[in-house]
């Protein structure tokens, strides 16, 4: 048998013709840019969610219901902006030094999902605690409002978070093809470049 020490020499000598077409540095750094540019995006939303339930606060603070109300959508928009986030950074920490054709493909599948997150449980509890929290606004509303107010406070709390999906679904396309294309011809080079590698 091979000393460890040959072993490791063919192995290198194999290696590096295949990953010298792989700019690991670059890529690394295409990563971290990311990362960086969704947390300042999820920074901001966490802003605006204590915003519009401070202000929930400040306006409803004699009425529980819709005080209820509010903090039900804050917290399912909390939830999602959680769990989104994780994966962003799982995404922008990817390893470099170790790269394996299994955690690239993973990778890869995240970055994909990413085109419409909206598909997922945690959002799907966001809208349902939209489209609930609308209504319920407007039944509290009842004692003050006339039967067509009534009608039409209740079709917009169907039509809204439908117009919030087509919209999100929209921008997030959009910015999907200027954060996230990068990254995946990124990794689907380095993938190519690893399953050429010999076993």
């Amino acid at each position: 048998m091979a000393p460890f020490e040959e072993l490791q020499t063919l192995w290198q000598s194999q290696n590096a013709p295949a990953m010298s077409r792989f700019d690991a540095a670059a890529a690394a750094n295409a990563f971290r840019r990311y990362g960086r540019r969704q947390d300042l995006i999820n920074t901001g939303k966490s802003v605006l969610l204590a915003l519009a339930f401070v202000q929930a606060v400040v306006t409803y603070g004699r009425h529980p219901l819709m005080t209820f109300v509010t903090a039900l959508m804050v917290c399912a928009g909390v939830l999602a902006l959680v769990t989104e986030w994780r994966t962003q950074r799982a995404i922008a920490n990817f390893n470099f030094a170790a790269p394996s054709v299994a955690f690239v493909r993973s990778t890869l599948t995240k970055l994909q999902r990413q085109r419409n997150p909206l598909h997922t449980r945690e959002f799907a509890i966001l809208f349902a605690a939209v489209f609930l929290g609308l209504h319920a606004i407007v039944i509290s509303s009842y004692p003050r409002t006339s039967v067509n107010q009534r009608i039409l406070g209740h079709a917009i709390g169907f039509v809204m978070p439908v117009l919030i999906y087509l919209a999100g679904r929209a921008l997030r396309r959009r910015r999907w093809e200027s954060e996230c294309r990068p990254l995946v011809d990124r990794l689907q080079t380095l993938l190519q470049t690893l399953e050429e590698q010999p076993n």
